[in-house]
């Protein structure tokens, strides 16, 4: 009799190396670690995924999933970059995955680009893509500020890099639509 294929064998790997990295980094991120940890054997796990890049990857669309819904989630335009900057701070683990992997996304759908410019296209007028700039700056400082976090040396220089960039993304969003208004 053939053997019954584990259809939630792919979640179990996930998860697992989700763990090994929120625990670990990528030190922690071995495929023999892996297929030990979910129950299954190395061999079994290359026929998922076929490197510990393709792993990687499909743990950077998890944590990108996760950002996501926390962004959004805001009850306000205004928040979503405080939840941002929360969310890195909180896992920092997972966004320097996310960094090291932001290429990959760039090709594919931004579910939280295109909310936020439709969002401001809602307030202020005019069309969403109008609003690109905007998410494109938005992100930049976020993503800037984000990285420094990371590697901030105390809790003092985080929550100064922190209030700036809210200040600065803020500010920035009060004045949106003239930012639209001169395209």
């Amino acid at each position: 009799m053939p053997p019954i294929p584990d259809k939630n064998l792919e979640e179990r790997i996930l998860k697992v190396a989700q763990r090994l990295w929120r625990n670990r980094g990528e030190k922690g991120l071995t495929l023999r670690a892996v297929a030990r940890e979910a129950g299954t054997t190395t061999p079994t796990l290359y026929k998922r995924f076929r490197n510990k890049e393709a792993l990687r990857l499909a743990l950077a669309e998890r944590f990108r999933d996760e950002l996501s819904g926390e962004l959004f989630s805001s009850p306000t335009i205004e928040q979503m970059h405080r939840r941002y900057l929360a969310y890195v701070e909180a896992h920092s683990r997972e966004y320097e995955l996310l960094r090291q992997s932001w290429g990959h996304f760039f090709s594919r759908p931004r579910p939280v680009r295109a909310w936020l410019i439709g969002q401001l296209a809602e307030r202020f007028g005019g069309q969403p893509e109008q609003y690109a700039v905007v998410f494109d700056v938005l992100f930049l400082l976020c993503h800037g500020s984000s990285t420094l976090l990371i590697v901030a040396p105390d809790q003092e220089v985080r929550a100064a890099i922190r209030e700036e960039c809210i200040k600065v993304c803020d500010k920035f969003l009060e004045n949106a639509a003239l930012l639209r208004a001169s395209q």
